[in-house]
């Protein structure tokens, strides 16, 4: 049994969304100044690895605070992007996508709707392709009630059923939020 830890550290370089402001990490107290540690992080609710809740784009969609807990931890699969075309797509829950930089097309998200995911995870900076101004893959997604992963840290981690933990920073109303993602890889057999 594995555990793999896919989030990008809170840094300077945590990854963002081209155009977003960049996450700032500053000192504010020192050992040797105040007698302990402490650090001003600044970041957007979108910022390295996060979720989007549907509130994101949908007008009156589900905010972070309306999902469910038990949504944030349960039993997944991570698939290659090639096998999204395979037919079926495993009844998973919790469907984590290796191999997608650019999103994941309108068909893709329309399959993994109908799969019954509850959630879904890209380790690209988005479901759809960053230059996208009409976000299918969001809407589709979002739309059918499935908050979205985006930027988890996939390299290296085995294909194949485990168990999801995420959980979101709880902002009160959020749109979304930065997470702490792992995976248990089930041993196989």
């Amino acid at each position: 049994m594995s555990l793999f830890d896919l989030t990008h550290p809170i840094s300077p370089a945590t990854p963002v969304f081209p155009g977003d402001l960049p996450v700032g990490v500053r000192t504010v107290a020192t050992h040797a100044g105040q007698g302990y540690a402490a650090r001003r992080i600044d970041l957007g609710t979108h910022s390295g690895t996060h979720v989007d809740a549907p509130a994101h784009l949908l007008p009156h969609g589900a905010a972070l605070d309306d999902l469910p807990l038990d949504l944030w931890i349960g039993p997944g699969i991570l698939l290659e992007r090639a096998d999204l075309d395979a037919a079926p797509l495993p009844r998973a829950g919790r469907l984590l996508v290796r191999g997608c930089p650019d999103g994941i097309t309108p068909h893709e998200a329309r399959r993994i709707a109908a799969s019954g995911a509850r959630i879904v995870g890209v380790d690209g900076p988005s479901v759809d392709p960053v230059a996208s101004r009409e976000l299918p893959a969001h809407r589709i997604l979002l739309g059918a009630g499935i908050p979205v992963l985006e930027n988890l840290r996939l390299a290296g981690v085995p294909p194949g059923p485990g168990t999801l933990y995420c959980l979101p920073l709880p902002v009160a109303g959020g749109d979304g939020a930065p997470v702490r993602a792992l995976w248990r890889r089930e041993p196989a057999g």
